[in-house]
């Protein structure tokens, strides 16, 4: 971002989900090296396989329950490189955009319930506040850049893994890319195209199929030029969820008998339906000699302070905590108020925010993230280490009260203020 820092802050939100996604996979990275979970789930597989054919009954109803997910698998995983690359070219601003338009165009020919999802009346709002979001985050030199780099990256790959249309665009033959040709496309297109102004991007979300196919935008050209392979890889992809979605309930019908004959249960699978997770407040030991507690504190909030991003508190928090100014919120085995704690519960990405209760139903915190150690959850628990974190609520109170002075909304939650207004 050194070279562009105007466009730093409209960037920003890009930045944060990318730094996080990168962290994400690091973490999971580093778990697998940790432990023995690829062995371990071979060798389940390995004794479910074995009790399967130990019986006739269970052999007739679960034989080919395993062999039938295996080969779906690597099915998927012929695919998965172009999949990517292919999702990862299409990922700039002004061609996403044009995509997405034009793709509502054609689903507006069916009936509302007919439509893919995010395409019917009750999506528009979220598309049109989507359209008008891009004036605060689109930098065009960035977004150039970026289709640069991915589109540089998605050729790469074989030549029968390619979408010819989208290759001839960009001047990527068999000898592979020519950079020449993709500057001098990319230049025309971002010094010729209409859809920067957000009127026009807006007027496009009432435009027939028609008015797309003789447009001369270079971004809406080109999306329509890629809607037929889109379709076609879409309905690829469609078909291999189904298949799996048919293979996977009997699989998994398998694995809970076997684990029941086993006196073990099956541990859940997440599947986006609303759950609540349970667990204790509790510290770990990610490795020798290092230890975390289950509290922070603020007087720990002060230790950490370093004036440097993420460690920048504001001065009036500051100020609060060296005043000693603690309140009711005090915790007395502490000795101070608590910030944030760790907990065993199980929980992934998109939790954040989730309420945490105690046993008495209370809210207590609000969870805002994992433990480092914590990242491998998605794909195995271990219980010695899986640690969430939650922010404490006596310390969001205080910070309420002491810091920010919001005592209008203490009252409105039934608290009375400990601390007078400033």
């Amino acid at each position: 971002m050194g070279q562009y820092p105007d466009a730093e802050l409209k960037l920003a939100p890009m930045l944060a989900g990318l730094n996080n996604v990168t962290k994400n996979y690091k973490g999971m990275l580093a778990g697998f090296d940790r432990t023995d979970v690829v062995s371990a789930k071979r060798e389940l597989e390995s004794e479910l396989a074995a009790w399967i054919a130990d019986d006739e009954k269970r052999a007739a109803r679960y034989g080919t329950a395993l062999d039938e997910l295996r080969d779906l698998v690597a099915r998927e995983q012929r695919n998965r490189e172009r999949d990517l690359y292919w999702s990862v070219a299409r990922r700039w601003s002004m061609l996403r955009a044009a995509s997405r338009l034009y793709r509502l165009a054609h689903e507006r020919l069916k009936p509302d319930m007919e439509r893919k999802p995010g395409y019917q009346e009750r999506d528009m709002r979220r598309m049109r506040h989507s359209l008008e979001r891009m004036q605060r985050t689109y930098d065009r030199r960035v977004d150039r850049l970026v289709a640069r780099d991915r589109i540089r990256m998605y050729a790469t790959l074989p030549a029968d893994k390619r979408v010819a249309v989208f290759d001839r665009h960009f001047g990527i033959g068999a000898d592979g890319l020519d950079e020449s040709k993709l500057d001098r496309a990319l230049d025309a297109m971002y010094a010729t195209t209409k859809l920067e102004d957000l009127d026009a991007r807006l007027g496009w979300m009432d435009a027939p199929v028609e008015a797309f196919e003789a447009s001369e935008d270079p971004f809406i050209r080109l999306a329509v030029a890629l809607y037929p392979a889109d379709l076609e890889l879409e309905d690829e992809d469609e078909t291999l969820a189904g298949l799996f979605d048919e293979a996977r309930p009997r699989f998994m019908e398998a694995l809970i008998a076997y684990q029941r004959s086993r006196g073990q249960p099956v541990y859940p699978d997440a599947n986006s339906t609303l759950r609540v997770t349970t667990g204790h407040v509790a510290g770990y030991q990610p490795r020798d000699a290092v230890r975390y507690e289950p509290f922070t504190t603020l007087e720990g909030l002060l230790e950490k302070e370093t004036g440097v991003e993420p460690f920048d508190s504001p001065e009036l928090l500051l100020h609060a905590i060296r005043a000693g100014d603690r309140g009711p919120y005090d915790l007395e085995s502490l000795g101070s108020v608590p910030v944030d704690f760790l907990s065993t519960v199980d929980t992934t990405g998109g939790n954040s925010g989730s309420p945490t209760l105690n046993g008495r139903g209370e809210l207590v915190g609000l969870l805002f993230d994992g433990a480092w150690e914590s990242l491998l959850s998605d794909w195995y628990y271990e219980p010695e280490r899986v640690r969430s974190i939650h922010t404490d609520v006596r310390y969001m109170l205080w910070v309420m009260d002491r810091v920010d002075g919001a005592h209008h909304l203490l009252r409105e939650m039934g608290i009375e203020p400990s601390f007078v207004a400033r």
